[in-house]
C-alpha cells in the first residue's frame, strides 16, 4: 500500500492495515526464501550443461538432481504458506472490520438516504481482495529481483545491463500506463457507483416504478449512467491491453537479446553455453515482478478508491461509544432551545422548540405536513443529533448515554415501517434470537396482533420475507408498534401510528396507550387524525419547524380539534 494512504486521522481502517504488517513481515520473509529457491533451476541447468555433459558423470548429474528436487518441495511449501498467510490475513482483516463496515455504514444512512446501500461493505471486499492478491505479492517481490540482477552481473556484466535497460523500459512503460488509464479507471470506478446506487433504488421503489409505467424511464435513465461505464471501461481495457502487449514486448526482446548476446560471448570464450540458459531465466524472474505490477494496476487503484471512501466514512461517521452505562430511566425528557439542520444545509428544519414531560405523560404532535414533526421525532430518539440545544433523559444528554444502553429503554416506531428479513418472532424482538417467548409475545399482545400471527402458516416463527413482503401494510405497522414495546421501554415514539390501521388496530392501538400511561411510560405521538387527542395528556402543534402552541389537553383540545380539521390556522 501506498504510505501516502496512511497519512490521515486514526481510523479502524487504518489501524487493521497498520496490524497487517506484523503478517507481512513473515510474509517478506517467505519472499526472500522463495526468491533464493528459484535461484536453484537457473542454476541446475548451467551444472547440468556444463560440467555433466562435458564429464559425463553421472553421480554428478544424481546429487544435483536430489538437490533440485529438495529445493523445488522447499520451494511449492513455502509458496503454499505465503499463500496461506496471506489468505488468512484477508479473512482476518474482514473479520476485524466487517461489523465496523457495517455499523458505519448504517450511520451513514441516517445522515443522508443516498447512503443507505452496500458500498461500504463492498469497498472492504475490494481492499481485501487486494490484499491477497498477486500483484501486491509481485511489489513485495520487487525488492529481490536485485538477487538475480546481480546473480546475472556475476555470470557477465552484459547480462546485467540488459537486465536493467528491460527493467527500466518496463518501469517507463508503467508509468505512462498509469497516467493514461488512472484518470479513466477512477472515472469509470466512480460511474459505476453510482449505477449501483441507482439500480438498489429502483429496486427498492419496484411497486411504484410497475404500477405507474416507469419502466421504460428507468431504464432509459439508467441506461445513460451505464453507457458513461461502458464508454471508460472500454476505452481503459483497450489501453490497458495495448501496454501490455508492449510490456510482453519487451520481455521478449529482453530474453532473446540475453540469448543473442549470450551466443556471442561463447564464440568469443567469455560465457558458456549452461550460462545462457541460465541467464534466461534469470532475466524472466527479474523482470516478472515488474510485468505482474504493471497489470495489476487496475486493481491497485480500484484498492485506493475503496480505501479512500471507506476511510473517509469512517471520519465522516466516527461515533464514539465509550460512555459510562447509566441506570435504568424514569422517562423523564428535557428538550431545550432545540434546533436541527440537516448535514450540509445551513436552513434550520426546526427552530428553538422548547419543552418538558414527565414520566409517563403521553404528548401527541400536530402540524401541518412539512412542518418538521417526523424530523423532530427523529432528533427526540437520537436518529440525528441537534445543530443546537439537547434532548436529555432524565437529566442526561443522549449523546451521553452509551447507545446500546439506551436503545433498551426507547421504543420507535417510524412512519415508513422497515422490517427485517427473518421470523415474526425475531421482528417482534428487535432480531434478538434469544428473545424469551413471554416477552415476544406480551408485545404482540399489546399490538394487537397475537391472534392474527396465529394464523399465519408457522405463528410466530413465520418467515416474513425481505422488509415483510408477505404482510400488508397495517400488518407490518402493528408488527412495527409491537416491536416498539418490546422490552422494557421507558419512552415510545410513535410517527403516524395509525396510518395504515383498521377500526381494530386503532382500538388496539388505544389500548397500548393506556398500558403506556399505567406503566409510567412517556409517549409522544404523532398523527393528523383527530381520534388520537384523546389519548393525549398534552398537545404540541408544530408550523414551519416551531413549536407555536404547546399545553395541557384541556387547553389545547378545541383548538387544535379546529385545525385539523380545517377551520382554523395556527
Amino acid at each position: 500500500m501506498n504510505s501516502a494512504i496512511f497519512k490521515q486521522q486514526d481510523t479502524p481502517l487504518k489501524e487493521a492495515l497498520l496490524a497487517c504488517k506484523v503478517m507481512l513481515k513473515y510474509i517478506l520473509f517467505f519472499g526472500c526464501m522463495i526468491n533464493l529457491l528459484l535461484l536453484s533451476t537457473p542454476i541446475y541447468s548451467m551444472q547440468v550443461l556444463d560440467r555433466v555433459l562435458s564429464s559425463g558423470n553421472l553421480d554428478t548429474l544424481l546429487m544435483l538432481t536430489l538437490v533440485i528436487v529438495l529445493a523445488l518441495v522447499l520451494l511449492g511449501f513455502l509458496q503454499g504458506a505465503r499463500s496461506f498467510a496471506m489468505n488468512r490475513m484477508g479473512n482476518w482483516f474482514e473479520k476485524k472490520l466487517s461489523e465496523t463496515v457495517f455499523a458505519s455504514s448504517v450511520n451513514a444512512s441516517l445522515m443522508s438516504k443516498s447512503n443507505a446501500n452496500s458500498q461500504q461493505l463492498r469497498d472492504l471486499q475490494t481492499i481485501k481482495t487486494y490484499i491477497t492478491s498477486p500483484g501486491l505479492i509481485a511489489m513485495m517481490d520487487l525488492p529481490w529481483a536485485l538477487i538475480f540482477l546481480s546473480v546475472l552481473f556475476v555470470l557477465h556484466a552484459a547480462m546485467g545491463y540488459l537486465t536493467i535497460m528491460g527493467g527500466v523500459m518496463l518501469i517507463v512503460v508503467g508509468l505512462i500506463a498509469d497516467r493514461s488509464t488512472k484518470p479513466l479507471l477512477e472515472t469509470n470506478n466512480d460511474n459505476f457507483v453510482k449505477s449501483m446506487r441507482y439500480v438498489e433504488q429502483s429496486a427498492r421503489n419496484a411497486e411504484v416504478v410497475k404500477v405507474m409505467g416507469m419502466l421504460d424511464n428507468i431504464i432509459s435513465a439508467w441506461q445513460k449512467l451505464n453507457k458513461k461505464v461502458q464508454t471508460t471501461q472500454s476505452l481503459s481495457v483497450e489501453r490497458q491491453a495495448v501496454f501490455t502487449e508492449i510490456t510482453k514486448l519487451i520481455r521478449t526482446v529482453i530474453q532473446i537479446s540475453v540469448t543473442g548476446v549470450g551466443a556471442y560471448l561463447v564464440i568469443h570464450n567469455e560465457f558458456s553455453s549452461g550460462a545462457i540458459i541460465a541467464s534466461s531465466s534469470l532475466v524472466g524472474r527479474a523482470l516478472s515482478p515488474f510485468e505482474v505490477a504493471i497489470n495489476s494496476l487496475k486493481g491497485y487503484i480500484n484498492c485506493k478508491k475503496a480505501y479512500d471512501r471507506l476511510n473517509g466514512s469512517f471520519v465522516i461517521s466516527a461515533q464514539t461509544d465509550n460512555n459510562m452505562s447509566l441506570p435504568e430511566p424514569e422517562g423523564r425528557m428535557e428538550v431545550e432551545n432545540l434546533y436541527f439542520a440537516a448535514p450540509g444545509m445551513q436552513k434550520h428544519i426546526l427552530k428553538g422548540i422548547t419543552f418538558n414531560l414527565n414520566a409517563g405523560e403521553t404528548l401527541v404532535i400536530v402540524g401541518a405536513s412539512a412542518s418538521g414533526k417526523t424530523t423532530l421525532a427523529k432528533v427526540l430518539v437520537g436518529c440525528y443529533e441537534p445543530s443546537i440545544g439537547s434532548v436529555r433523559i432524565d437529566g442526561a444528554s443522549l449523546k451521553d448515554w452509551k447507545s446500546a444502553d439506551l436503545g433498551k429503554y426507547i421504543g420507535y416506531l417510524p412512519q415508513d415501517v422497515e422490517l427485517f428479513s427473518g421470523s415474526v418472532r425475531e421482528n417482534i424482538a428487535r432480531m434478538d434470537s434469544n428473545a424469551g417467548a413471554e416477552n415476544v409475545v406480551m408485545a404482540a399482545q399489546l399490538a394487537g396482533i397475537h391472534e392474527m400471527i396465529l394464523q399465519l402458516p408457522k405463528a410466530y416463527d413465520t418467515e416474513i420475507g425481505p422488509d415483510g413482503s408477505v404482510l400488508s401494510g397495517g400488518q407490518k405497522q402493528r408488527l412495527g408498534l409491537a416491536r416498539a414495546f418490546y422490552g422494557t421501554p421507558k419512552i415510545l415514539v410513535l410517527d403516524e401510528p395509525n396510518a395504515s390501521l383498521d377500526a381494530i388496530g386503532e382500538e388496539a392501538l388505544g389500548s397500548a396507550i393506556e398500558f403506556a400511561k399505567e406503566e409510567k411510560i412517556t409517549t409522544i405521538l404523532i398523527s393528523h387524525r383527530p381520534a388520537i387527542l384523546n389519548l393525549a395528556d398534552k398537545i404540541m402543534v408544530v408550523k414551519d419547524g416551531m413549536m407555536v402552541a404547546f399545553g395541557s389537553k384541556g387547553e389545547m383540545i378545541g383548538q387544535v380539534q379546529k385545525l385539523m380539521s380545517g377551520t382554523a390556522k395556527v
